[in-house]
């Protein structure tokens, strides 16, 4: 019996063996495979262009030309007037004396004293005395307190007149004599030239 039983007990511990030698002989053995490091897919190269912003064209516009004013300036010529050649000649100035009409020549006279001189004269020219003939101081200085340059009366052609001229006697004794002339409008002296003499005494 004992010996039954070692015999049932190999063939069990043969059938175990077969088993798992069959078994073995079946399955696949799985392989530990120790996990590796995950790939790392290369990240994507980041590209970063700077580009110059192309400028921005705009379309051309329309531009609006001021409105142009244009003036037309007709200039009718002035016709000129020829005037003649006159056959007439121009005026012609003169002046005569005639006579002192007070303090004639040689008069005695005060120191300091005042003195309105006379003459009677004649406009004996063509040209009328009007306010540009003037009388001019042309010898005697001082002019005896009197302006060097005085207005000639106002006479027309043919006519007489009676010049006037205050003077201031000299306080120092002596004979003074003072003379002027008629001018015309462009200064040219004309005609007689008058003249007054007197004696101061102390």
């Amino acid at each position: 019996m004992l010996r039954n039983t070692k015999y049932a007990l190999r063939i069990s511990y043969c059938a175990v063996y077969f088993l798992l030698v069959a078994c073995a002989t079946t399955a696949t053995p799985t392989l530990f495979i120790p996990p590796s490091s995950p790939k790392t897919s290369p990240s994507p190269a980041v590209s970063i262009s700077f580009s110059t912003p192309k400028p921005l064209i705009m379309a051309p516009t329309a531009t609006l030309a001021a409105p142009t004013l244009t003036l037309e300036l007709s200039i009718s010529p002035t016709p000129q007037t020829v005037v003649p050649a006159s056959s007439t000649p121009a005026c012609a100035a003169s002046l005569k004396y005639l006579q002192d009409l007070n303090y004639p020549d040689g008069s005695l006279v005060s120191p300091g004293q005042s003195i309105e001189k006379q003459w009677s004269v004649e406009n004996n020219g063509t040209c009328d005395w009007d306010s540009r003939y003037r009388l001019k101081l042309i010898d005697g200085f001082p002019p005896l307190g009197a302006a060097g340059e005085l207005a000639l009366y106002p006479a027309g052609a043919g006519f007489q007149a009676t010049l006037t001229i205050d003077f201031t006697a000299p306080v120092d004794a002596g004979t003074y004599r003072t003379s002027w002339q008629a001018v015309d409008p462009q200064g040219s002296p004309f005609g007689d030239a008058i003249y007054m003499e007197i004696i101061v005494q102390p």
